[in-house]
């Protein structure tokens, strides 16, 4: 399982997270949280393709880390 990063900026509430985030992909990459090391999978997309999701446990948004 790859490593996810917080998304920045940082989102307040999921609320806006979805709003930016709107498309919804099922077949998302599975990363660790920075946080809480828990499986998140990228369950969301913008119009452009970027990927992330939301942390239940740590109220943050996820993507992937890139090296």
């Amino acid at each position: 399982m790859k490593d996810g990063k917080w998304l920045e900026p940082r989102y307040t509430s999921e609320d806006i997270f979805v709003k930016d985030y709107n498309k919804l992909d099922l077949s998302g990459l599975e990363v660790c949280c920075p946080g809480c090391r828990n499986k998140v999978i990228l369950n969301r997309r913008t119009i452009t393709g970027k990927a992330a999701a939301w942390c239940r446990r740590c109220s943050r948004a996820v993507t992937l880390q890139v090296k």
